[in-house]
Order: structure tokens, then C-alpha cells, then sequence
């Protein structure tokens, strides 16, 4: 298991690695246009005075300036995941129709956003069911907070080995203490690895649900198998239109059986 020591943020080494990811999610199911990429030299909108009261770091916003987003109601990056828009967010910052306290607790875990430091920031943003995904600017890691595996199901890369409550302050141990945490770039791995094995399954261009809610068994396993007749996971045999047109019609067809 890697230790913090052996990890070292990189702005460059993250925006690729949410590139990437981003670019796998449209060979999918997600829509081309539903990624949104900044412009060269980064978003104008985001500055640190623009998102000065979120009180975060300068390596903070410098990488929101340069991430790309999946733009707001665009579509799940994750099962049930709104990833964050913080061009968008910004945006409404700006005209007035949000405020930062509102934006924090979107994209923090509640209860705990007094203990979450400025060097780190969330990916995600949505009411209190959508998943907490943290990066850490200082060290290099994303925190999933209440990550729904057990403990004894092993992703494709190893968890970071540090004890909170060896590294970190007292007021901060404990919310990382509830998540389980990776390097940068091994954290989207897991998430593609996820697709791969269709453990995370899209229903549409727009939703993502999984194998680990109880929420309709018999539908997941029927998709599931639409996408592997379509040749999911090999990419070059994969026909996205195909398949997603298929996944449409199973889901109106259980839905419309749902109701009778």
C-alpha cells in the first residue's frame, strides 16, 4: 500500500487524470458535449477573488481554473455522482444566486466543513445522497467519503496505508478517518475499473446507478448484459449509440411493467 511519502501532488498530473477519465465516460455513455473545457490560460470567471470566500488556497483555484467539468445536470460521473461545475458555480457566485457557505456544503461532507482545510477541495456537489469525492492539494490524495464497499472487497489500486490520526491534526482525523483515500490518478482508475466491470451501470447519457444499492437487481443485470452483447468493455468492438439505444428501450419497457 502506498504512504503519503511516496505521493506528490501534481497540478498537471491531475487535470490529466480528470481528462482522462472524462474522455473514457463519453466513450460510454456520456455525451460529448456534455464536458465543458476551459479556455487556454483557464476559466476568467474563476479567481481567488471571485472564490475568496471559500477561503481557499491559491493551488486550490488554480486548479479549478484549469479542470475541465461535466456542465451542471449534464449527466452522473459516478453512480448517483454529480461531479462539481465550478465554472458554473463561480458563475452563480458572481450574479448573486448562490453564496460560498452554500457551495461548501454542497461539496463538503456535513458536519464537518469547520474541519475541512483550504488546501483541500471537493469534486463533487449536490444534496446530501450525491457521493463526497475530496482532492487534497498538500497531499496528493482524493477522499471518498463513505465509500459504499466493504472493506474487504479489494479495488484495482491499493488505499493509501497512513492512519489519520497519525498525519493529520486532531480536528481533521476523524471525517479522514471515515473515508478511504487514494493517490490522484489511482482514484479515477478505480472509478474507471468500476465501469469496466459494469459495478457502476448507466441507464442513459445522464444516469449512473450500481450493483451495490438494492434498487431494482433485476433491471441492472438485464443492462449489464446489453452492454456486454455490445461488446462493453472492449472499446473496439463497443457500439455506444447501439448499446445505449437498447439500455432506453429495456429501461421503458421495466418501467412501463413497474406501473401495470
Amino acid at each position: 500500500m502506498p504512504s503519503l511519502s511516496e505521493i506528490v501532488y501534481s497540478e498537471a498530473a491531475t487535470i490529466t487524470a480528470v481528462q482522462d477519465y472524462y474522455q473514457f465516460l463519453t466513450k460510454m455513455y456520456l455525451e460529448n458535449s456534455a464536458i465543458i473545457h476551459p479556455p487556454e490560460g483557464g476559466w476568467p470567471s474563476i479567481t481567488t477573488e471571485s472564490l475568496r470566500g471559500l477561503g481557499k488556497t491559491e493551488k486550490v483555484i488554480s486548479l479549478l481554473r484549469r479542470l475541465p467539468y461535466i456542465g451542471r445536470w449534464k449527466g452522473h460521473g459516478a453512480a448517483y455522482t454529480e461531479f462539481a461545475d465550478w465554472e458554473s458555480d463561480t458563475k452563480s457566485l458572481l450574479q448573486g444566486k448562490s453564496n460560498a457557505l452554500e457551495l461548501i456544503l454542497c461539496s463538503e461532507i456535513f458536519g464537518y466543513t469547520d474541519h475541512i482545510p483550504n488546501s483541500v477541495v471537493g469534486l463533487t456537489s449536490g444534496g446530501r445522497d450525491n457521493p463526497i469525492f475530496l482532492l487534497d492539494t498538500q497531499l496528493g490524495i482524493i477522499y471518498w467519503y463513505d465509500c459504499p464497499w466493504d472493506h474487504t472487497v479489494q479495488p484495482l489500486r491499493e488505499e493509501v496505508s497512513d492512519d489519520p490520526y497519525d498525519y493529520a491534526p486532531e480536528n481533521e482525523a476523524e471525517w479522514r478517518a471515515e473515508c478511504r483515500a487514494w493517490a490522484i490518478a489511482d482514484f479515477f482508475e478505480i472509478l474507471k475499473n468500476e465501469f469496466k466491470k459494469l459495478n457502476f451501470v448507466p441507464l442513459s447519457p445522464e444516469e449512473v446507478t450500481d450493483v451495490y444499492s438494492e434498487n431494482s437487481p433485476g433491471l441492472i443485470v438485464m443492462v449489464q448484459d446489453i452492454y456486454h452483447n455490445h461488446g462493453w468493455p472492449n472499446l473496439e468492438q463497443y457500439n455506444k449509440q447501439e448499446c445505449l439505444e437498447a439500455v432506453q428501450a429495456a429501461v421503458e419497457e421495466h418501467e412501463a411493467s413497474e406501473q401495470q
